[in-house]
């Protein structure tokens, strides 16, 4: 698939993956520098297909000059490896442990989430399970060095008239691409015709005291692309009226609160307890998910003064106020 805009080709190229999220959109913006906008997973379905893709274009993997990546989740970012050599990596800071496999950063993790779980109201069998999902999805990258930090504002390395906009929620590590002038996004998970990006609870960075908000995180984010006149999404379609998008995306996040504040009633609940009330049957396939999707509702209510927790018995327990 290739993208017209006013000042830029882009060659859109779809790469299969093993996740529920389906196929996974790279693009390649072809010009003095070649540029590829993440890669697919670390499998062999993928490889052949960015292989094909690029060859399609008149591409080899050794014609990528810079590869930016959108975000640190193993479908964006599996492949980098391959292109470590030729070209210059380049992406978020905060993507650095996770490009580059920190076992310190992946032990922090795992500690933080043994502790904080149970803390929410989640035995054992479930913290083991989202431990091991969350082990199965690092082996689909490998590790590489990020040569080059991206930051709000930056022009995109070998795209003039590109910037650089931080979009945590969906992921601490997020950025997307706009064109300046016509505002045409390149946006990784951040939107999403098809689908709602879940806010994925992520734990506090080394430099942090506290585990980030994601959904009012995400929230924030959405109302800084209001004005894209149109996105190229890492899944599905791209989106021709992203504005109306992202107000039905905060409208289904408000309705969904007042779901979650109707399932609390006048109980006292833990995040697990309220997740698999909401959740009977999706919590045992995607226990992480839904339990980010509890957080961040019962997060965006405390902010706004409808729910408050405290700690009984070593479980935070949520109640109206």
């Amino acid at each position: 698939m290739k993208i017209n805009t006013n000042q830029n080709v882009i060659h859109q190229i779809t790469v299969p993956t093993p996740f529920l999220v389906g196929d996974v959109n790279v693009f390649a913006v072809q010009g003095k520098q070649n540029i590829l906008i993440d890669t697919g997973p670390d499998t062999p379905e993928a490889v052949e297909a960015l292989t094909e893709g690029l060859k399609e274009i008149g591409l080899a993997l050794e014609d990528i000059d810079i590869l930016i990546l959108t975000h640190h989740h193993p479908d964006h970012i599996g492949l980098a490896y391959m292109f470590e050599s030729t070209a210059i990596t380049a992406g978020h800071r905060k993507l650095q442990p996770w490009l580059e496999k920190d076992m310190e950063h992946y032990s922090r993790i795992h500690d933080f989430f043994q502790e904080f779980l149970t803390e929410n109201g989640m035995d054992k069998r479930w913290i083991d399970k989202i431990q091991s999902q969350r082990d199965h999805y690092v082996k689909y990258s490998r590790p590489v060095q990020l040569n080059c930090i991206l930051k709000e504002g930056d022009q995109c390395p070998g795209m003039p008239g590109w910037n650089v906009i931080e979009t945590p929620g969906h992921a601490q590590s997020h950025i997307a691409l706009m064109q300046q002038e016509d505002n045409v996004m390149i946006a990784g998970d951040h939107i999403i015709g098809h689908i709602s990006s879940n806010a994925i609870i992520e734990a506090p960075y080394k430099e942090e005291k506290s585990r980030p908000k994601t959904l009012l995180q995400y929230r924030t984010s959405l109302k800084k692309c209001t004005e894209a006149s149109k996105v190229f999404a890492g899944h599905g379609k791209s989106v021709d009226d992203p504005g109306a998008l992202i107000t039905k995306r905060l409208n289904e996040q408000d309705s969904k609160a007042e779901m979650f504040l109707r399932k609390l009633g006048n109980e006292k609940k833990s995040v697990f307890e309220l997740c698999r009330e909401v959740y009977p049957e999706i919590h045992r396939k995607q226990p992480d998910l839904t339990f980010s999707e509890t957080l961040g509702h019962l997060d965006l209510m405390e902010a706004e003064g409808r729910t408050a927790a405290k700690k009984k018995n070593g479980v935070y327990l949520y109640e109206k106020i």
